[in-house]
């Protein structure tokens, strides 16, 4: 039976100057020009173009790419932090970035010369906004399901079909589409799909209803509708039929940024907790000074360090080229669970005020049901810890 990994030395986090120099950019950003706009963004369940304008000056959407192809040179650490920091103040801002990431991360994995110099630069500029699209009614988890089809023509390929709940669907300038080129084979279910990248504006291409969720108000995803979509030959992305390899790259990936928005919430739900708990008094004491709402304090700082130390972690290793999906998906868990825990705790010391819209704890909680669903549920999650366990003592699920 082979040993576990990783190693001891695979533990190791490095942060640097840089990176909390970045963090106080976008602290500032979301203290200032957020923050004061949440209350908005909630009542309207909108993002006002200007402020995503904004937030795009701030360099968050090309963090982790080359600065010939419009990006920061920076790494996964960076974008972590980064997110972390937005998601404690709006977590539906900080899911439109990293919803661009699910764009551009495979085009910059994948794609050619040319994909990048077109599409992967402006979106790391923040020029234009990307959109995932993969879900359909009837593929979540399981993306070999897909039903969408492209048909080979003249010059490259028509889409038909539908997808559901993508995010950044009505505002995205790009979309990465996956549609099946070829029919599933049983045996091999993951083979036949690939990826696509279609412009806004395309013929056939329409938005379709907007799908309200508990959570992430401002950032709603949506249902796209292909009629019969024109893609260019040259719109393919990577290799024909393997765009499940491509996805779920980018998912592995993806699911850091996730953990860090997980980070965010738990942190924000806490400073909220401690607030109220040392200026609230009941009985003639402040609520900080009863036992049972220090254990819930001190259940909560927990929650946070461990969610931090992991996400810190797998975004470490990610750039340190070692295997990271286990600690991604490990960091998905904890970090999104935390967020969940700790907005019920707040809730819970806060007791009217915490549910009260005013205050924002109550949106903690409904947004940490949403980052536990998108990138793969924690179930799935579960399951790719075992997978990837399984896989490193020599056993075959």
């Amino acid at each position: 039976m082979s040993e576990l990994s990783p190693s001891s030395l695979d533990y190791t986090i490095h942060v640097k100057e840089e990176h909390e120099e970045y963090r106080k950019v976008i602290r500032d950003f979301s203290q200032k020009l957020v923050l004061p706009k949440v209350q908005k963004i909630e009542s309207e369940n909108a993002l006002e173009d200007e402020l995503v304008t904004r937030l795009c000056e701030t360099g968050i959407m090309g963090i982790t790419f080359p600065e010939e192809y419009g990006g920061a040179g920076a790494d996964n650490l960076t974008l972590a932090i980064a997110v972390e920091e937005l998601s404690r103040v709006c977590t539906a801002l900080a899911t439109l970035v990293v919803a661009n990431y699910l764009v551009s991360t495979p085009i910059y994995l994948f794609g050619n010369e040319e994909q990048k110099r077109k599409y992967l630069a402006p979106l790391a500029k923040g020029q234009k906004i990307g959109a995932h699209a993969m879900t359909e009614a009837g593929a979540g988890s399981d993306v070999s399901a897909i039903t969408t089809q492209a048909q080979k023509v003249d010059g490259g390929y028509r889409i038909t079909g539908r997808k559901l709940f993508i995010t950044n669907g009505d505002r995205a300038h790009i979309y990465l589409v996956f549609a099946r080129t070829s029919p599933p084979d049983p045996r091999k279910r993951h083979l036949g799909v690939t990826a696509f990248i279609v412009e806004r504006g395309a013929q056939g291409l329409k938005i379709g209803q907007r799908l309200n969720v508990i959570g992430l108000r401002g950032d709603q995803p949506v249902e796209l509708i292909f009629e019969d979509v024109f893609v260019p030959e040259e719109n393919v992305l990577g290799e024909i039929g393997r765009g499940v390899r491509i996805a779920l790259s980018t998912y592995d990936r993806g699911r850091i940024g996730v953990a860090a928005q997980g980070v965010g919430i738990a942190q924000a739900a806490l400073e909220a907790a401690l607030k109220y708990s040392t200026q609230r008094e009941t009985f003639g004491n402040k609520l900080l000074s009863y036992q049972q709402v220090q254990f819930k304090i001190a259940e909560m700082v927990s929650s946070v360090h461990a969610a931090r130390i992991l996400t810190y972690w797998a975004a470490s290793l990610a750039d340190q080229a070692k295997p990271f999906v286990k600690a991604a998906s490990i960091a998905k868990i904890v970090a999104t669970e935390a967020a969940e825990r700790n907005a019920h705790a707040a809730m819970l010391i806060m007791g009217a005020y915490g549910v009260s819209q005013e205050t924002g704890v109550e949106r903690l909680l409904r947004d940490s049901q949403v980052i536990k669903t998108y990138e793969g549920t924690n179930d799935i999650q579960r399951l790719i810890v075992a997978r990837e366990v399984a896989k490193e003592v020599g056993f075959a699920l």
